[in-house]
This record gives C-alpha cells, structure tokens and sequence, in this order.
C-alpha cells in the first residue's frame, strides 16, 4: 500500500497515512470537480444560446408573416372601398344616363301638352308623360333593390356620416313604392316629431336601406288600410347627439304570436349568428346587421289579422343651424278644411299645418265637410282626399264648387289616377300621394297667397304664360352642358316670359356671372371642364352679391340633394323637370328676391 508521511508534533517523528489523505490528493480532486463544472456550464451555456438562436429565428419569422398578413388586410380593405366606391359610382352614372334622355322625352312630351292640340293629340301626349313617370319609377325601384343587394356585403364596411334631410330621405323611400301602392289602394304616410331638427348627421344611405327593406315587407303582407312611418324623439345624448325611434306600421295580415315570439328571438341574436334559415327574411337580416353597425336595435310587435310593427333606434348627430324657413305672417292664420276618410292621414295633415300656424279643421267625410262648411262657410282652402267611401273627391268638390264658387281645392290624389283631368275646373291644385311635404306646402301658401284665386291645373296660358315673368320678374342664367336639356329649358322660360342667358359649363358660369349679375342661377351639376358644384362653391366664395342657385340634375340616388345643398345650392330640381315644378319654384324664388330688394 502507498502511503505517505506526517510530522507528528509531539514526538517529532514522521508518521505514515494512507495516500487519499494528502493535501496534494485533495487538490487533485478539487481541480477535477472545477474542471468538470466548467465544462459542464459550458455545454448548457451553447445548448440554451442556441435554442435562443432558434426561438429568436421564429420570432422573426411569426413577425414576418403578421406583417405580410396586416398588409393583405390593408390591400383587401382598399380594394373591398374602392369596390363599394365603383358601384355608387356606376350606380349614379346608370341613373344619370338613363334619366338625361328620359330628361328630352318627357321635357317635349310637356311642351307638347302646352300647345293648341284636339282631344286625340292631348291623349297621346298625357299617355307619353305617364309612361314616363311610370318608367322612371321602374329606374329607381330596380336601382334601389341593387343597393339593397349591395348591402349584404356592405354590412361590415365603415359608416358614411353626412348632413341630410331626414324628411326627404323618407319621401324618397315613399316614392319608391307609390305606384304599387296605389294599385293596392294604400296610403303610404310618415310624420316626424317637430322636436327633431330638420338636417341630421348620420349614415343616410344605410338608413333609406333600412326602411326600404321594412317598407318592402309590409307591402308583400298588407291588402288594404295603410303603412305609416313615425319618427319620434327618445333623448338627447350629450350636447350634440340624439337617440331616434323610427316605426314602420302597417294594416296588414299580421304575424301569429308564436313567429312573432321566433322572430323577437332571432333578431336579439348576433349579427353574426343570425341566419335566413328562421322566420326573419333576407331584408330582416339586412336591416339586422345594418343596425348592428351603427348601434341601434330593431324590435317586432304584431297582431294576427291586424297589423305588424316594426322599431328600430339609432344615435345620429345634430346640426346646430335650424333650416326650416320661417311662416310668412301673410298665411298665419288662414283657415283650412282637411277632408280624409283615413284618420292617420287627418292626424298627420293637421300636425303638419298646425306647425305652419294655419287654423286647421277636419272632417272624416264628404258628408261631414259639407255640414261643416254649412255652419262656417269662412274657409280658406279646402284639402280634400279623392278616394273616399260614399262621396269621393271629385264628388264633394263638384258640389262645393255649386255652392261655393270661389273655394280654391286642393286634390290629394292616387298616383296614375287621372280621372280628375276630365274636369281640371274643380281643382286649384293637385298633390300625388304619398304627399312631399315642400310640395304640398308651395301649392297651399301660393293659394294662400293669392286670396284664394282659383288656378285651373290644365289652363295652359296660367302654366305657361308671358305674364308669368312680369309678376315674378328674374334675370335667369342657365348652365346646362346637354343641347337638347338647353332646349327644353330656354323654351319653357321663354314662353313664361323670361330671356335666359345658356352657358355651357361652369367655367363660363363664372366668366358670365363676373361681368353679368343675374338673381338666379339654374345650374346642371355635372358639366365638362368645372361641374356645378364646383362652380357653385367659386360662385359663394367669389362674388359680393349671390345669386339663387337651383341645382338641376339627372342623379337622385346616391344623396344628391344633401350634397348640393353642402356645395351652396338653394334649392334643387330633379330631372327631367316638370312644368309645374318649374313654375313653383320660380315663384317661390322670385318672392325672396323680392323681399330682398325691398
């Protein structure tokens, strides 16, 4: 055995010990265990530096992909905006290109009816504008079902919030279905809480979409009575927001309590899981997912046999300027006799008069008009239904005109009835249903007006005459780009008396207007080289005294009243023109220009 030796201290001698015990073995051994530690930290070391190498290779990698991915979405955004852009775009232009020579053939067609024609001669020409009233409601029925159409894939897009008119967004809807309406003999009706402001901010083009859809649905079920549009009032939100309810009402076969219980159900799902598998349709679904996305609900309540109702809330943006023009103190007052056998349209009537400070009275028949009248026969006007039970219309005014001569009436009629054209003696004036209120409200306050002088609506030297423009004088520039519009439009204005000026863009809209002034403007909207708007907006920035600007356009789907008001227009005329509305509008502009001067 190796041993090894130590000095004993007490004897002094060398004492042998095992070898294991020595200092130097001990040091041996700590050199191994250090040597081994440091191999071992070692290896861990480049085995967990290379496993950070790798994890940080993926990182970069996943990074990579999210980036390509959010680039994608960027790209598949874009083009899904630019796609929705395309067809608004084609949508309009379809509008446009259609309506520009329906604007030709009807605008003759009513230059026609104003000449001297024999009874055949004045068929065939009514036949030509009735034709092409009923055409240009296919246009925009078959238009507005594409949008409708667009919006299933429209439903995740980002909202559009613009200024509109929230009432003629619902008289555009109204329009729509007129002529179906009227074959099925119902009333399409809508009234608006006073408290709402007339100019709202919201996503307009949803909104129509939405009552389109509802609209729709109630005709397919509803036979007879009525479908009503309320649109009342719920909070204000904050300074400068507003919840609105809107309900679409109708008379019709109603839905039983267990589909109404399914469809309260499916239209509390998600947007997401809601199917057309259930009792809601495809334009419920629409209407569902539309809502979802400017935050609204839309709720059911319906009585089997009489009627199903339809509500939905939404949140929109106020504008703080009022835009209803104020009441002429000269029509304050005047007394007024609404005769309607449907009392929603009577309630609606009164509300919509009353706001106009007139003295109103209602009567739910012929019969009861005339007892009326017997007592107090000290009316102004009298606003009369045509289809009525017992004694319609055209009966009661034919009787009021024995008994009253000089009672100036005002007809509410049937789109497409043209009965009341067999004795255009009788009425003053003529209203199609479903009623535009600013077109209701121009034919009464220019009655009122006149103190009640009787207009017959088919005295073509009272629709067309010479002396028109020395009652209502107007230096008139036209801006129309289109020959045969010119045409149309120089020679309705000539035969009123006027010398209009033609321009042919709005580039010479403005060389004109800098040496000329002129106190209105009928401005076509799109035009080569600068278009109307654009010239409007020059016109507002540019010139010390303004002009009346009347937009004139062939586009009535995509909003364009709004955005002609937005660009300064005063007031807009949808073509192709009719004369009526011409005339009207020259009136009412030529008053204010008047009391301008004053």
């Amino acid at each position: 055995m190796n041993t090894g030796y130590v000095l004993n201290i007490i004897t002094g001698n060398l004492t042998p010990v095992a070898f294991y015990l020595t200092w130097w073995f001990h040091l041996l051994i700590m050199l191994v265990v250090i040597g081994w530690g440091y191999f071992y930290h070692r290896s861990k070391t480049g085995a967990l530096n290379h496993e950070m190498a790798e994890l940080e290779s993926q990182l970069h990698q996943r990074s990579e992909l999210l980036t390509y991915s959010k680039r994608n979405e960027q790209i598949a955004r874009e083009d899904a905006q630019n796609a929705n852009t395309n067809k608004s775009l084609l949508l309009s232009q379809i509008s446009h290109d259609i309506r520009t020579p329906m604007t030709n053939v009807m605008g003759m067609a009513s230059l026609l009816t104003e000449t001297e024609l024999n009874a055949e001669q004045q068929e065939y020409a009514t036949t030509i504008l009735q034709s092409g009233e009923s055409l240009l409601g296919l246009i925009n029925d078959i238009l507005m079902k594409d949008i409708l159409e667009y919006s299933k894939v429209e439903t995740g897009k980002e909202l559009d919030f613009k200024e509109f008119d929230i009432r003629n967004s619902i008289e555009e809807v109204l329009d729509v279905f007129a002529a179906k309406a009227a074959l099925s003999g119902l009333d399409l009706i809508y009234d608006i809480e006073s408290k709402i402001p007339a100019q709202i901010v919201g996503d307009n083009q949803r909104l129509r979409q939405i009552l389109m859809n509802l609209v729709e649905n109630s005709l397919k079920f509803t036979h007879h009575g009525e479908i009503f549009i309320e649109v009342q009032f719920i909070e204000a939100v904050g300074d400068s927001h507003i919840k609105l309810e809107f309900e679409v009402r109708d008379t019709g076969v109603g839905i039983s309590a267990v589909n109404v219980r399914q469809l309260s159900k499916e239209l509390m799902q998600s947007a997401q899981t809601l199917q057309a598998n259930g009792v809601a349709g495809v334009g419920l679904i629409i209407c569902k997912n539309l809502l979802a996305l400017m935050g609204g609900t839309i709720s059911v309540d319906s009585i089997e046999n009489e009627g199903t109702s339809f509500r939905f809330t939404m949140s929109v943006r106020t504008n703080v300027q009022p835009l209803r023009a104020p009441i002429s103190a000269e029509i304050e007052r005047k007394k007024i006799l609404i005769v309607d056998d449907n009392a929603t349209v009577r309630t609606v009537l009164k509300k919509q008069l009353d706001q106009w400070k007139l003295a109103v009275t209602i009567a739910d028949s012929g019969a009861h008009a005339l007892s009326l009248l017997e007592a107090n026969s000290g009316f102004d006007l009298v606003l009369t239904d045509y289809q009525m039970p017992e004694m319609d219309g055209i009966t009661l005014a034919e009787t009021l005109k024995r008994l009253y001569p000089q009672m100036p009436i005002i007809l509410l009629n049937k789109i497409g009835d043209e009965t009341f054209r067999k004795q255009p003696e009788l009425f003053s004036a003529v209203v199609n249903k479903p009623v535009r209120q600013h077109v209701l409200s121009e034919q009464m306050f220019s009655l009122l007006r006149q103190g009640g002088k009787v207009v017959s609506i088919n005295d073509n030297k009272q629709k067309l005459s010479v002396d028109f423009a020395k009652q209502y004088p107007l230096t008139i520039l036209i801006a129309e780009d289109n020959l045969m519009n010119q045409k149309i439009v120089t020679k309705v204005l000539t035969k009123l008396g006027y010398e209009p000026h033609v321009t042919n863009n709005g580039k010479e809209v403005l060389e004109e207007v800098s040496n000329t002034f002129y106190d209105l403007i009928l401005m076509d909207v799109q035009m080569p080289e600068m278009d109307g708007l654009e010239a409007t907006k020059m016109i507002r920035v540019c010139l010390s005294t303004q002009p009346v600007i009347i937009a004139m356009t062939a586009n009535t789907l995509q909003g364009d009243r709004e955005e002609c008001l937005r660009a300064g227009m005063d007031d807009y005329i949808s073509k192709p023109v009719k004369l009526e509305e011409m005339v009207n509008i020259l009136e009412k502009w030529a008053l204010q220009v008047q009391q301008k001067a004053m």
